[in-house]
């Protein structure tokens, strides 16, 4: 993940602090953030970034929304959505934009960390195969086959092998279609064979992650991405993975499910990590208060100072990031 430049459009300032400074965590650098959708139309073209993380509800004559179909048609920037209004219709109406991802409010930060991965891939994925196409069309027009030029294009394939992250392809009927090198070396160190593909996955290979046939055809239904986490034990130790199902859509049709696994017990331990300290030290200011209160009762001037110096203390760790 080399420095990928992220330019946030967010009219909360909290909401936009707390992502700027996950994404900060996660390494990626925020080139600017603003609030209203001249200004975000304005930084797209000066900042040019690697992504935009852009609310739908924003400040300015033009919405999230909006602000977005100019933005891509402008500077073909890939573009995320945040928002806290799931309703159908707002939804039918973002996904006519052709958004790189779709997130609600609230998430956590390894959901927005996986939703930047994905969009940043299928964008190098998009410029790859346009990329294919333009050299095709310029050198053999008349004799490239259509085939060809379909999903999966062969300069998909390698870039989809050479990433470390299992991939599948699944079409309505649950047979697969594609899955990359990453996959046959997960399923082989499970014990597993890789599927095949004129048969249905969940008959393959029963592995309890994958979940269930129904979970699959949900989102190909509402043509909405899906993620679950699930236990699993490889090389004799238990694994917490994300399963991320992510629809493609041709035309108004979700056609296949792509899902892409990832393993999260390491961002999982950290988190509880995390929460440990904070409740170790809400409860160190919670005892802190009790001494203050006890000790400035007391008459003694030497009791009173010490009130006070441990006063100031609470007051200066309460304003502490306990991280």
């Amino acid at each position: 993940m080399p420095d990928k430049r992220i330019l946030i459009v967010e009219d909360e300032t909290i909401v936009a602090m707390t992502i700027e400074d996950a994404l900060q965590t996660m390494g990626y650098v925020v080139v600017d953030t603003v609030s209203t959708s001249e200004d975000a139309i304005k930084m797209a073209g000066e900042t040019r970034p690697d992504l935009i993380l852009m609310d739908i509800r924003i400040q300015g004559e033009k919405d999230g929304i909006a602000t977005a179909e100019e933005i891509t048609g402008l500077y073909h920037i890939p573009i995320v959505y945040l928002t806290a209004h799931s309703d159908e219709k707002t939804f039918k109406r973002a996904m006519k934009t052709r958004p790189y991802g779709y997130l609600t409010k609230p998430f956590r930060d390894r959901e927005l960390h996986s939703t930047i991965e994905i969009a940043l891939y299928k964008h190098r994925l998009l410029q790859h195969r346009d990329e294919t196409r333009q050299v095709a069309e310029n050198e053999e027009p008349a004799s490239v086959p259509e085939e060809k030029l379909r999903y999966p294009a062969a300069i998909e394939k390698k870039v989809l092998d050479l990433i470390d992250l299992p991939v599948f392809v699944l079409n309505r009927e649950m047979h697969l279609v594609y899955f990359n090198t990453a996959l046959e070396h997960l399923f082989e160190k499970m014990g597993y064979l890789t599927s095949q593909r004129d048969v249905s996955v969940f008959e393959g290979a029963s592995l309890s992650f994958l979940g269930n046939p129904r979970d699959y055809l949900v989102v190909l239904e509402t043509r909405r991405m899906k993620q679950s986490e699930k236990m699993i034990i490889i090389d004799d130790r238990r694994a917490t993975y994300s399963v991320m199902r992510i629809p493609l859509i041709e035309g108004d049709t979700a056609r296949y499910v792509v899902v892409i696994l990832r393993d999260v017990s390491r961002e999982l331990a950290s988190e509880q990590k995390l929460l440990e300290i904070r409740e170790s030290y809400e409860k160190m200011l919670t005892q802190l208060g009790e001494i203050t209160s006890i000790t400035s009762d007391d008459k003694d001037p030497r009791m009173q100072k010490i009130a006070g110096i441990i006063s100031e203390i609470v007051v200066t760790m309460a304003k502490m990031d306990p991280r």
